[in-house]
């Protein structure tokens, strides 16, 4: 991970442009599945998310919601 050409900034995300942050390599479809699975695995960053109130569901990140996430799986 880490791209050496730009910094990365912790900001809103809609999920599937973090996701291809993460994997650029993917297409979109399989990098949002593999940091969904990423997420749902690590049970700490799940229940911050949850308590911040994340859902599955929604489509854009918070600045708080995409902190936390590089936190516990480093940045893209």
């Amino acid at each position: 991970m880490g791209n050496n050409y730009l910094e990365f900034r912790v900001k809103s995300y809609g999920k599937s442009d973090l996701a291809m942050l993460y994997n650029p390599q993917m297409s979109v479809r399989e990098a949002l599945r593999l940091l969904m699975r990423w997420i749902v695995r690590n049970e700490a960053l799940c229940r911050e998310l949850e308590e911040m109130g994340y859902r599955k569901n929604s489509k854009i990140l918070t600045p708080r919601e995409v902190e936390a996430i590089t936190r516990y799986l480093g940045e893209p």
